[in-house]
């Protein structure tokens, strides 16, 4: 075997692994939020929500008084994500998470 042909094989593997590597769970972040008024604070909280690398989707409902986020990585919190709601003058009173596809 040549030299380039076994780099290529190793490499080919080292590929095969990654893609086989366990992937984390996505996790569904749910949260109470106080000071949302309308549409305008409920499309801030999403957007600012899918800004943060990890977060796959994000949603936020003003007349429900709730956002929720489905985050794909694993150094991602729910915490670190109502810390994003509350940067932009919003309180957060409660977190949940639960499987997202749960």
């Amino acid at each position: 075997m040549t030299a380039g042909v076994l780099r290529m094989s190793v490499g080919a593997l080292l590929v095969v692994v990654l893609a086989c590597a366990p992937q984390p769970s996505p996790t569904r972040a749910s949260f109470t939020v106080d000071g949302m008024t309308c549409d305008s604070c409920s499309s801030a909280i999403t957007a600012a929500l899918l800004e943060v690398d990890g977060v796959a989707s994000a949603s936020a409902d003003h007349e429900a008084g709730t956002a929720e986020a489905v985050i794909t990585s694993s150094e991602l919190s729910a915490q670190r994500l109502a810390a994003e709601i509350e940067s932009l003058g919003f309180t957060v009173t409660g977190t949940g998470t639960e499987p997202a596809d749960g």
